[in-house]
């Protein structure tokens, strides 16, 4: 009685504020009622589905009591159902309504992901340390049930209180975003940017060249000609020099240079069957030979050799500030019946003063020139990043409690703090590495990378280095440790769903078999291993 006359009071305030127009803080609250009542009767459904007390089934059960009866998972939950309806509240009403929505979604499935992340740490170490530490444990082994079952069945009951809880997570941040729909727009370029580049399922399609059996023989040549000019440096790593010849030849392949075209064929297209009338080509120029920060470029475009955009008859130009990704919106009846678009640009840069030609202009190659086609919508968008949220979390409760089945609790949140750390930083630690140790790795393939450690660390030995011989060790150590945890990077939904990118079905699953299958099973393999091999009568904590 006491908790439906509670929730009554904050439903009839967020019913006021709605019906005097200030949606935004009207949905903050009703979104913390609902997440409160979504979470009571997602605990509901769980003990209803879980309801069978034995072996595995009961294990699970027994961890879902004690997600609802521990006071830390509890209280980072709480900071999960505040924190969303918040969100909202803090953002500037002065800003563009797309970065807001773009700050808002970034930040709402980053925030809550990290959340249930320390939730499903605390949850899992503490379920299985306090078991081992209390002798809970042995009560339950002394029923039919194997060590591995056991494991098992903790699991079982973190990953379905994660399913509840991101759920949870994921209708609280669609109606937030709903709500922020509804305010007011800076213009009307922006409540297009919304509406197409935001709450949308975006494919992106990368340029090939138009002349790709040219441009294959010119790679061909050029290898060719290195290992003609250069042949002890070409044999000791051919693929790498090929892969080095390729990069440059590809950079030179985006550079358009004064008073050259330059054409990009993007293949792949549905004309037909697009959702949007209109496409977006984003592209991120630099201005190349120039002393000037962020110089404008200007440029001339044809679009399947039609002069775009034309106006009054006449051809105009594009001005921009380079360093910056730009946004150009294309008609889609642009596309060829054949679903090819060739993107042709002209350089129009004018003459720097104290130069003597203008600058050139330089797209990077992959994202500084790409084809956007709406082919999806939101709703879709954000269930598949819902879905690779919850699969990270399902294998770092894996990583827990395989710790937990040897380690004493502190230690355990640790080294599953230590494991999250590097799935979410993976890239940025290796890059971080190869410049503490002087190795880069950009280019070299990973046998390329073990000689050429290999060949410095006999060097820095033979000249008596030894604290860079360390680092050297130190980064065998450290690039094995990465090579066995899986990159969250590779699949990540946040910054997809934020800038209206499509996550597609084939990503999703992918991401469930290696994140939710493959990577829980050698951890709970590894868990169970450990726990055979633990006395649990002489506990004297490890």
């Amino acid at each position: 009685m006491a908790l439906p006359l509670g929730l009554a009071v904050p439903t009839a305030a967020a019913a006021l504020l709605w019906w005097t127009g200030r949606f935004v803080a009207a949905t903050a609250i009703a979104g913390a009622v609902s997440l409160v009542v979504g979470f009571l009767l997602g605990i509901i459904l769980l003990r209803t589905v879980l309801s069978s007390g034995y072996g595995v089934i009961g294990v699970a059960r027994t961890v879902v009591e004690e997600a609802v009866g521990t006071r830390v998972p509890l209280i980072l939950l709480m900071l999960v159902m505040m924190g969303l309806p918040a969100l909202p509240l803090v953002l500037d009403p002065t800003e563009r309504l797309e970065y807001r929505m773009q700050f808002f979604l970034n930040w709402g499935l980053s925030g809550a992901g990290f959340l249930l992340a320390m939730v499903t740490l605390v949850l899992a170490c503490g379920s299985v340390c306090g078991d081992i530490d209390s002798q809970r444990i042995q009560m339950t082994l002394v029923k039919p049930i194997e060590r591995w079952q056991y494991l098992f069945g903790k699991w079982l009951g973190i990953v379905l209180l994660d399913l509840v809880l991101v759920g949870l997570a994921g209708i609280g941040i669609y109606a937030f975003t709903q709500a922020l729909r509804r305010s007011p727009e800076i213009d009307r370029a922006d409540r297009r940017a919304i509406e197409q580049e935001v709450l949308a399922a975006r494919s992106s399609t990368r340029p090939e060249h138009p002349q790709r059996e040219d441009f294959t023989k010119a790679l061909a040549a050029a290898a060719a000609q290195m290992e003609k000019d250069d042949p002890s440096s070409f044999a000791a790593d051919p693929a790498g020099a090929r892969r080095r010849i390729r990069s440059q030849q590809l950079l030179e392949w985006h550079t358009v240079r004064p008073d050259v075209v330059s054409s990009y064929l993007f293949t792949g297209l549905d004309r037909a069957g697009a959702e949007s009338q209109l496409i977006q080509l984003r592209l991120k120029p630099f201005a190349i030979n120039v002393g000037i920060d962020r110089a404008d470029v200007r440029f001339a475009m044809w679009l399947n050799e039609r002069p775009f955009p034309m106006r009054d008859g006449r051809h105009e130009e594009f001005t921009f500030a380079s360093g910056s990704f730009h946004t150009i919106a294309l008609p889609s009846s642009a596309i060829a019946d054949d679903g090819t678009l060739l993107v042709t640009i002209a350089n129009r840069n004018l003459v720097p003063p104290g130069e003597t030609e203008a600058t050139g202009i330089s797209f990077s190659p992959g994202k500084g020139l790409e084809v956007l086609a709406r082919v999806g919508g939101f709703e879709a968008n954000l269930f598949r990043a819902l879905v690779l949220a919850w699969a990270k979390l399902a294998m770092l409760a894996a990583v827990a409690l395989a710790a937990a089945a040897w380690l004493g609790f502190p230690v355990a949140v640790l080294t599953g703090l230590m494991v999250y750390v590097a799935a979410m930083a993976q890239g940025f630690l290796a890059d971080a590495i190869d410049a503490y140790t002087g190795l880069d790795a950009a280019d070299a393939s990973f046998v390329a990378m073990v000689r050429l450690r290999s060949t410095m660390l006999r060097e820095r030995l033979d000249a008596l280095q030894l604290w860079e011989a360390a680092k050297t060790v130190a980064s065998f150590i450290a690039d094995g440790f990465l090579a066995l945890v899986p990159s969250f990077g590779s699949h990540d939904g946040v910054t997809q769903v934020a800038t209206g990118r499509l996550i597609s079905w084939a990503e999703t699953g992918w991401g469930l078999l290696v994140l939710a299958v493959a990577y829980p099973l050698v951890f709970l393999v590894v868990g169970w291993f450990l726990l055979e091999r633990r006395d649990l009568v002489n506990v004297s904590g490890p």
